[in-house]
């Protein structure tokens, strides 16, 4: 669904580029805000909405995609939420080695756990919507460490969105730049370490 979706939107921005070159600032916020409702459900990845906002809007889309991905962060945990304990318990039960090990790394962090999570670019936003109200995570933590988390790979994109000369290149192939590959390897990296930092201090 989310190929589907971000394709047709794509074809749709191509097919008038000129339109959206002039958006004014009240196109802008109906824009974000069907953005918000979109990445909350998974229908756009976040990383596609801040290469073309990027790409439009240059680094003023840093604040509207940030407040977006907020928003949508909010939908996702209150709709984990409303799936009931029943359900979570149900998840928990069926892997409690894998469960016992994530809450022993979340309990004691979960700031910087929440941090680490969002930095990661190979841990998808939608499902860790999903999976961090599962796990326990509180809706302080949550929020706080999922929007300071996701700015890293927010701000990369953006840059990337930025430097790219033609629109169809960036939707064809959003991961194709090598600034991209190493910025999200960096990432990752530093999610992992980071990780690992959070589980050999909960060990102790």
């Amino acid at each position: 669904m989310p190929l589907s979706f971000s394709s047709g939107l794509s074809l749709l921005i191509i097919e008038n580029i000129s339109y959206v070159e002039n958006f004014q600032l009240f196109e802008w916020v109906i824009v974000f805000s069907i953005v918000s409702f979109t990445m909350t459900f998974a229908l756009t990845p976040t990383t596609v909405i801040a290469l073309l906002s990027g790409y439009f809007l240059g680094l003023f889309a840093v604040l509207p995609v940030v407040v977006s991905y907020s928003l949508a962060s909010l939908g996702g945990f209150y709709l984990s939420n409303s799936l009931g304990s029943n359900f979570q318990e149900v998840i928990r039960s069926s892997y409690p080695k894998l469960d016992a090990f994530i809450h022993k790394m979340s309990d004691k962090s979960p700031v910087s756990f929440v941090i680490f999570s969002r930095i990661s670019p190979v841990l998808p936003f939608a499902v860790m919507n999903i999976v961090l109200p599962f796990i326990g995570i509180k809706l302080k933590p949550f929020f706080w460490g999922g929007m300071l988390g996701m700015l890293p790979r927010t701000v990369l994109a953006i840059i990337i969105g930025m430097l790219a000369k033609d629109i169809l290149i960036l939707i064809e192939n959003p991961s194709s730049g090598i600034y991209m590959q190493i910025g999200f390897t960096v990432l990752l990296l530093i999610s992992l370490i980071g990780f690992y930092s959070i589980y050999k201090r909960n060990k102790t």
